[in-house]
């Protein structure tokens, strides 16, 4: 992991070194009304800029739902530096209900739910970002955490559900996340942008205990340690000064 994050952070340096002699190049928009005369044309060395973005992944094999936000300040155009968080639930498609009358079937493991989020540093090395599309590479590094629930939230609202029937095992771990983003000029000040990029993560430890009717552990599921490890595709939105 160690030599991955070396060579990765190496590339991007390349690229932001390669890509400073298009500093003065006016941007251009999918949306200019008229270009302007070069006595009005501003050049900006800094920037910045903040974002928010939803997204799908898989997680322990099931559907999961993505959030998450950037800030981040950008050097030259080219190159953006910041912090970025997601978080995220799966099993969303879970069709297990409360059953008062058998809360727990012992031929049929309960369903869980991963359930958390992370977040750190982040590095953007960004491609021709004077052309209206154009494409970044976002790379983050942190950590985060992840929980084990009860896959229905339905049941959280059900007089009948019981949250002591249930034991929350809860562990933290470490992620460096690459990716690339194809993003479009909309307007000066803001963009989209259609992302993937690949979780990896430390092995994690969750096990997800049920305790029935009458208070009897059950058998726990141990959960997959790599089961935080995969793709992800977003669309991102973002404000603020390019």
């Amino acid at each position: 992991m160690k030599t991955t994050s070396f060579i990765t952070l190496l590339l991007a340096f390349f690229v932001f070194a390669g890509l400073q002699a298009q500093q003065d190049e006016e941007m251009k928009m999918l949306f200019n009304k008229k270009d302007k005369p070069d006595s009005e044309k501003q050049k900006m060395a800094n920037g910045g800029y903040g974002s928010f973005s939803i997204g799908w992944t898989l997680i322990d094999g099931k559907d999961a739902m993505l959030f998450g936000g950037r800030a981040a300040w950008i050097a030259n155009h080219h190159f953006g530096l910041g912090m970025a968080g997601r978080g995220f639930f799966n099993n969303l498609n879970s069709n297990e209900y409360y059953d008062p009358n058998n809360p727990y079937d012992p031929n049929k493991d309960p369903e869980y739910a991963l359930a958390g989020g992370y977040g750190g540093i982040f590095f953007e090395p960004i491609v021709a970002p004077m052309s209206p599309v154009h494409v970044s590479f976002p790379i983050l590094l942190g950590a985060g955490g992840v929980t084990a629930t009860p896959a229905n939230w339905e049941n959280w609202g059900n007089s009948n559900y019981d949250p002591n029937n249930y034991y929350y095992n809860v562990d933290t771990y470490f992620v460096f996340e690459p990716g690339v983003d194809v993003e479009f000029n909309i307007t000066k000040f803001f963009r989209i942008a259609l992302g993937g990029s690949y979780r990896y993560t430390s092995d994690i430890y969750l096990t997800y205990i049920y305790y029935d009717k009458n208070g009897d552990k059950q058998d726990p599921i141990y959960i997959n340690k790599g089961a935080l490890r995969g793709f992800n595709l977003d669309i991102s939105f973002k404000f603020g000064w390019f």
